[in-house]
């Protein structure tokens, strides 16, 4: 459980236009939306949370037709008495691939309590724009979310990165996150190959282990960190619909700044592996400004109370921020980067400055500890790859103790073999 958290968003909240609160049921109430686990139902993945604050979260799902959904939920298992519904700017969403609900709830949730919900699912055809049919809704399971305890002392934060759409290695990674239990997990980037015009994103994302009774993130807020192959492909710009991003701002959906206890997490989107010039691109990269707009959040972000103030601060991002000698660093058009140049030199100074202890990382299918040097103080941890053999989890435990705050960072195998290790005491 988490002692507190507070997210800081890109820009002000009143950008925010996901969706709204409903007081009425929708086209079918709780009562007759019935759960369907069957191989043919409507749902087509888990629940997947995201972005939690004080007083919302919201919550994605994959469809296998066009349907609307909407968020039953309430503080007893039994009593789902309000309902959020998927909507933008009056007009229910409605999708055939994934839909998303903002549940934002009239004051800030009871905290040290699960907030329990279930998603229903219904769909929609149109004969015409006065003709249209709805189908039976399915609902999923009800899950029980864990939202932030203010009393509690000690958080743990799972990372996973590079799954590349391994079924092995993604059911074995979920076996290990429910025995682990975090409070947060991160999916640090590269879920798949690439998403071509054969691929499904939303399943790729939503339903990793192809198994709806396996979830990751249904009990826990997931936060997803960009890698540089779930940008490649036609249907890439389908995982924003997905995995949505931070509410605050459509320009910088994957950077958060996020406050669990003792802890300050930064996500950053180290975005492509070579120069946005690389021929490969055919004009299709603009992530060198993107880079650079991101280090103009991250100077704001590290100077807001939650984050200056923390004993201890990671930054999460796909592609390594250290390289080793002789490295490719990704700004010229030989080879690729085995870290990246360009984020390094824009925000590195800032997380040295501000006191940040270690960069989390993946991109490299080799796990590595990158120890802190006088000229670099940040240590870094690589993640491993997608083969079972490669596979690691990185797993943060951080402790508020009054006089004496700890965190340990460590590197495990799918067997839980701890690879790499290193402990802070006290308040850098």
């Amino acid at each position: 459980m988490v002692d507190r958290r507070q997210f800081i968003g890109s820009i002000p909240v009143s950008a925010m236009a996901i969706s709204a609160i409903a007081l009425a049921r929708p086209a079918a109430s709780q009562d007759a939306a019935a759960e369907d686990s069957s191989s043919d139902s409507l749902i087509a993945s888990p629940p997947v949370v995201q972005n939690p604050r004080a007083e919302s979260f919201g919550v994605s799902i994959a469809v296998d037709q066009l349907a609307t959904a909407w968020v039953e939920y309430g503080l007893d298992r039994y009593d789902l008495k309000h309902t959020a519904i998927a909507s933008q700017h009056g007009l229910v969403s409605a999708d055939d691939r994934a839909l998303h609900v903002r549940v934002q709830h009239d004051q800030p949730f009871p905290v040290g309590q699960p907030i329990f919900y279930r998603v229903v699912v219904q769909p929609l055809a149109y004969k015409n724009a006065y003709v249209l049919q709805r189908g039976e809704p399915q609902a999923t399971d009800v899950y029980a979310l864990r939202l932030p305890d203010p009393g509690a002392k000690r958080v743990r934060v799972v990372s996973i990165n590079d799954t590349h759409e391994n079924l092995e290695t993604i059911r074995q990674l979920h076996a290990q996150i429910e025995a682990l239990d975090p409070d947060l997990l991160i999916w640090n980037g590269d879920t798949c190959n690439d998403f071509d015009a054969s691929d499904q994103p939303a399943l790729i994302m939503l339903n990793p282990a192809k198994d709806r009774s396996i979830s990751w993130a249904s009990t826990r807020p997931l936060v997803f960190s960009n890698g540089n192959h779930d940008v490649r492909g036609q249907r890439a710009r389908e995982t924003i619909d997905c995995f949505v991003g931070c509410p605050e701002s459509s320009e910088l959906p994957y950077n958060q700044a996020v406050r669990i206890g003792p802890l300050a997490l930064v996500t950053m989107d180290t975005g492509e592996d070579k120069p946005d010039r690389h021929p490969v691109f055919a004009g299709t990269a603009a992530y060198e400004p993107y880079r650079s707009r991101q280090a103009t959040w991250l100077q704001q972000a590290v100077n807001q109370p939650e984050v200056r103030d923390a004993p201890f601060k990671i930054v999460a991002c796909h592609i390594p921020l250290r390289g080793l000698p002789d490295q490719n660093d990704g700004t010229t058009l030989e080879g690729y980067a085995s870290f990246s140049g360009f984020g390094a030199k824009l925000w590195m100074p800032t997380l040295v400055e501000s006191g940040f202890q270690a960069v989390v990382s993946g991109h490299m299918h080799r796990d590595r500890l990158d120890p802190a040097t006088e000229e670099m103080p940040i240590l870094q941890f690589v993640g491993g790859g997608p083969t079972a053999e490669k596979a690691t989890l990185t797993i943060i435990d951080a402790e508020q103790n009054a006089a004496d705050p700890s965190m340990e960072i460590r590197i495990t195998d799918l067997d839980g073999k701890v690879l790499h290790q290193q402990t802070w005491n006290g308040k850098r």
